[in-house]
């Protein structure tokens, strides 16, 4: 026989039927129009003085205004902020879930590589590098080059592209690259030896670069206080007195080539002299 339980609400609509008196089916509804909650009994009881009916014999069920009510107090109650109001994704006003790793997806935070520099003997130990990320750098010792890898994985020779050197450096010194030292042998010259022998004599020249050689000389004449130069041929010829002067060459041989210096001198016959005679002629 099917049992039908009678829907009530208190008097005062305020509340469920608590107290010492009155009694409850298992089931049944009590409405609470003034605080806005649906209580539904938990099981059968007859109130009385040792056992009264008590709020918690109820299943307490708020209405959407109350839900809501209660929401925002406990949103502010417990700080929230507007976060709390946000959906998840990675769209624009979302928040962004941390993957399976921690961390955000390349899509909301890319990678940042922080470059690292790996010297490595060959291709396979390049090609080995398990913890190069991307903007790490190889310097391969075999091809004296280096290379960033762009890409991942690491693994793949594509993925790494070399990095390109400067092309106005000289590349060679007459054939020689590397680190080359200059000689006159290595620019096709003759050997240091060889240049020094031939620089402090003169056997390589022919015998008309010889004579030539021994008949130059580094004369010089140097002049003294009182001494006058003259402003054209012309006045130096009006001026000069006719074979007045007196020079003489002294030749140090100790230079190459050989250094003529002249001592010059005035003719003690062509002026006068506290002990010249004035006989009234010409003079």
């Amino acid at each position: 026989m099917a049992t039908i339980q009678i829907k009530r609400r208190t008097t005062t609509g305020s509340g469920p039927l608590t107290g010492t008196t009155g009694r409850v089916k298992a089931g049944e509804p009590q409405v609470d129009f003034n605080g806005q909650h649906l209580y539904i009994a938990k099981a059968d009881k007859t109130a009385n003085s040792s056992n009264p009916l008590a709020e918690s014999d109820y299943l307490k069920i708020p209405g959407v205004g109350k839900v809501n009510n209660q929401i925002d107090t406990k949103i502010t109650a417990l700080n929230l902020g507007t976060a709390s109001t946000k959906n998840t994704g990675t769209g624009s006003g979302n928040i962004p879930v941390l993957n399976s790793s921690g961390k955000l997806v390349d899509s909301v935070v890319p990678k940042i590589a922080m470059t690292n520099t790996y010297v490595v003997s060959n291709q396979s130990a390049m090609l080995a590098l398990s913890s190069a990320q991307e903007g790490d750098v190889a310097v391969r010792t075999d091809l004296k080059k280096s290379f960033i890898l762009k890409s991942t994985p690491y693994s793949s020779l594509a993925n790494w592209q070399e990095l390109l050197s400067p092309t106005d450096a000289v590349s060679s010194v007459n054939g020689i690259t590397g680190a080359v030292t200059i000689s006159l042998a290595g620019l096709g010259g003759v050997s240091n030896t060889t240049f020094n022998t031939h620089k402090d004599n003169t056997s390589h020249l022919t015998e008309t670069q010889r004579t030539i050689l021994s008949t130059i000389a580094d004369a010089r004449i140097y002049e003294s206080t009182g001494t006058s130069l003259a402003s054209s041929s012309t006045n130096y010829a009006s001026k000069a007195i006719y074979k007045g002067l007196v020079m003489y060459p002294i030749i140090d041989s100790d230079y190459t080539p050989k250094r003529i210096t002249y001592q010059l001198g005035i003719d003690e016959t062509k002026v006068l002299q506290p002990t010249s005679v004035i006989d009234g002629g010409t003079y």
